[in-house]
């Protein structure tokens, strides 16, 4: 305060000054405490705010990549499983070639030898016909099936077709009602089964690579949160700190405002 002035009292405006700087740290630091965020608004930290929202970004873009890589997987496991089943209908068809080959079968035994081969040709069509995933045929005719994954490209996930070593058990009227027919089907049938093999050891390595995929994107999802954590989050140790801090500042320049203020009533005592 200049000497002997009762109009401007410098001490109570700059202790007024200084309390509302404290005012406005106590009120960021219960915000941050409130909020659990170190940047609530944009002059908090623009370029971190700005770093933070690319994180976000990439995290919620990583995020959907691994679900698009597991939807891929439990699309290729729809394939896999019918494969499995056309392989256990394959073999039981291969079984009964082999038993319509042998000599001591009569004709009769044959036809209905014969009968069971022939549920299990149209039963191998249906399978591969009913094979679908979210309203989509898994087995195609002739065009491949995508799905991104990564969120940045797309890899092929081929099932594949039914080849026509399978087809053909519909198709090319193979039979067995004599020795000779049973054996040229039991031929083509071995074919069958090994095309149904490398169609399933193709889709197993197929999901074997989108669950590296999906790993990978867990392990990126992780750190893309550790740095935007780092970067967004507040330190809830520090900030306790800082309110403590700010508690007594609040406290002490109330009073210390108080007294600058009394100390205009000096200039009383002069006027008596």
């Amino acid at each position: 305060m200049a000497a002997g002035s009762i109009l401007n009292n410098i001490s109570a405006l700059s202790a007024s000054r200084q309390l509302g700087i404290t005012q406005g740290g106590m009120e960021k630091t219960i915000q941050r405490l409130t909020t659990g965020k170190r940047i609530n608004v944009a002059y908090d930290d623009a370029a971190g705010l700005a770093i933070s929202n690319r994180l976000g970004a990439d995290i919620r873009i990583s995020q959907q990549a691994r679900r698009n890589a597991q939807d891929g997987i439990a699309y290729l496991a729809v394939g896999d499983g019918a494969l499995d089943e056309i392989t256990s209908l394959l073999t039981r068809a291969a079984e009964l070639a082999q038993q319509a080959q042998t000599g001591t079968i009569s004709k009769s035994n044959r036809q209905a030898l014969d009968l069971e081969f022939q549920v299990i040709a149209s039963a191998i069509h249906n399978v591969g016909e009913n094979a679908k995933f979210n309203g989509q045929e898994v087995f195609t005719t002739g065009d491949d099936l995508y799905a991104a994954v990564a969120g940045y490209t797309t890899i092929s996930i081929v099932v594949g077709e039914l080849s026509d070593a399978v087809d053909f058990l519909e198709n090319a009227g193979l039979e067995l009602t004599d020795a000779t027919k049973a054996a040229a089907a039991q031929t083509a049938l071995a074919t069958a089964l090994q095309d149904v093999s490398m169609q399933r050891a193709t889709i197993g390595s197929q999901m074997q690579y989108l669950n590296t995929i999906s790993n990978t994107l867990g392990i990126q999802i992780e750190n893309f949160t550790a740095a935007n954590s780092q970067i967004r989050d507040a330190n809830i140790a520090d900030e306790v700190v800082n309110l403590t801090k700010f508690q007594i500042l609040s406290q002490s320049g109330t009073s210390a405002l108080a007294q600058a203020n009394q100390s205009a009533q000096m200039m009383l005592g002069l006027l008596r």
